[in-house]
């Protein structure tokens, strides 16, 4: 038992570094780039961003962005997952879904960008709109690829969605309904390009964590699921 808790921790080491080396390469070619080309206004240094990251200037649009985010995420899967199950476990629902799941995707565009003006005459300059913009075509998403089969990467690809349609949602809004993306918009119009840089190395990381966080819940929950039903089928 002992060893085995050893060789967890070693293998949990052994991961933390392989993690850990793509990071340090790329944050330390870009320091040495900025250095020697000496171009603050298009690439300013790695130190300067990371000290401007980790000012609490950004903190409350950042609190504001992943609580809107983490909101649309729960309302994505409370509709999208109970839709996929239904494509997953019907044969005629998936192929009546299907395809017009598709043409929605298409028809509404990658970014939601057409349908912003009917939003806005809808909710106005507001959150709602914002966050109405940052759920629909994620729902679909996490409905087709959860309908496969694929739940834990419909949950995540259902997280990056959300919080990346609310980031623009917010960049395109403004400063009316505040959050990280309206502070972004506002410095590529000052162009204070380190607060930009800063940003986007929140934006990563913050992202990166609540999406390890979410393998594991999502993961766990699956893995309890499949025991339940395995427990079930012995009866």
């Amino acid at each position: 038992m002992i060893r085995d808790n050893k060789l967890e921790q070693e293998n949990r080491i052994t991961k933390w570094i392989y993690h850990t080396i793509p990071f340090a390469v790329l944050f330390l070619l870009w320091e040495v780039l900025a250095r020697v080309f000496h171009q603050p206004y298009i690439l300013p240094p790695f130190s300067d961003v990371a000290a401007s990251a980790l000012s609490l200037s950004l903190a409350d649009d950042l609190a504001i962005t992943l609580a809107f985010s983490l909101l649309g995420l729960l309302i994505t899967l409370l509709a999208g997952l109970p839709l996929g199950l239904v494509i997953q476990r019907s044969n005629k629902a998936k192929w009546a879904l299907d395809p017009f799941f598709w043409f929605l995707l298409f028809a509404l565009g990658i970014g939601t960008t057409s349908i912003t003006p009917i939003l806005i005459l809808l909710f106005g300059l507001t959150q709602l709109a914002v966050l109405v913009q940052s759920i629909i075509v994620p729902i679909i998403v996490v409905a087709l690829i959860s309908g496969y089969g694929l739940t834990l990467l419909a949950v995540r690809l259902g997280f990056l969605m959300c919080l990346s349609y609310q980031f623009i949602g917010e960049m395109i809004f403004g400063i009316t309904i505040g959050g990280i993306g309206s502070q972004f918009s506002w410095f590529i119009d000052l162009h204070i390009v380190d607060m930009m840089y800063a940003i986007m190395l929140l934006m990563g990381f913050t992202g990166l964590f609540i999406d390890r966080v979410l393998i594991k819940c999502v993961g766990y929950l699956i893995q309890k699921k499949g025991s339940d039903c395995l427990g079930k089928s012995d009866f």
